[in-house]
């Protein structure tokens, strides 16, 4: 989440930054008010040449995501659409970059677009088990890719969000007892088994808002790859199941529990 002073609509910002692209000028006014602010800002625009398709421009302050996080985000995307899989598309700028660090009135910011996924969100579909099961095989799938992804950038991973946590716990003087169970939480991870089959780039946000499903083709797209750190693949997975209530009623969700499991073993261990 950004800082509260982010958290407040730009219209001008975004304009500023959405001539990087092409873009349809005479439907910007009707489509920027349907923004959405959070770890960044999305002001969605229709394409220049093609007013049907919808695009997504995304702004966020270089004090809260480095230019480098938002190019390794890219990448990954990008290699995962070349293995067939159903990804937010990269949108490029005129110029052909993927991002772009601009500064402005307002401080620098990092710029990059993605495409509009068909569909509609998990959390908005009417559940089913059939679903469900088609969400885990999905995660399977992206977990399957991301053990033979060739990383060789920088990226965060388990142990520098741990540290990020101490620094904010001294920064914020919190009690004893929070600290000894951060301490707690660290010696029981640093028990868990690190390897190729269990340990390696995750999505980190893998909830039924980030995963989108097409009914008519049956094709399920996942977006929001920003969040995405080296981890153990299990917590793609705990997260997932934890948000199954959102997609099916109570009583089904141990039934769910299964199918999604089920739909995950069928594309990888």
């Amino acid at each position: 989440m950004l800082k509260l002073k982010y958290l407040f609509e730009n219209f001008v910002l975004a304009k500023e930054c959405i001539r990087f692209y092409e873009y349809s000028e005479e439907t910007l006014d009707e489509m920027l008010p349907f923004f959405r602010i959070s770890s960044n800002a999305i002001y969605p625009f229709r394409a220049g040449e093609n007013a049907q398709k919808v695009c997504f421009l995304r702004i966020s302050p270089i004090e809260e995501k480095s230019f480098e996080d938002v190019v390794t985000e890219i990448s990954l995307i990008e290699w995962l659409i070349e293995k067939g899989f159903s990804a937010m598309k990269p949108v490029p700028m005129k110029s052909g970059e993927r991002a772009k660090q601009v500064a402005t009135e307002w401080g620098k910011y990092n710029v990059s677009c993605f495409e509009n996924v068909s569909g509609e969100s998990l959390e908005d579909v009417e559940g089913t088990l059939d679903i469900v099961k088609g969400y885990g095989h999905t995660l399977g799938k992206m977990h399957a890719l991301l053990k033979e992804y060739p990383e060789q950038e920088d990226r965060r991973d388990h142990t520098m969000l741990l540290d990020e946590i101490k620094e904010r716990f001294e920064k914020y003087e919190a009690p004893k007892a929070v600290k000894e169970e951060l301490l707690s939480v660290c010696k029981e991870l640093e028990k868990q088994e690190i390897s190729a089959g269990t340990y390696g780039v995750i999505h980190y946000d893998f909830e039924p808002d980030n995963v989108f499903y097409d009914a008519e083709s049956g094709l399920f797209s996942v977006i929001d790859f920003d969040d995405a750190i080296r981890c153990w693949y299990a917590l793609d997975i705990v997260r997932a199941l934890d948000a199954l209530d959102e997609i099916v009623e109570e009583d089904m969700v141990k039934v769910a529990e299964q199918r999604f499991m089920e739909g995950y073993r069928s594309a990888t261990d």
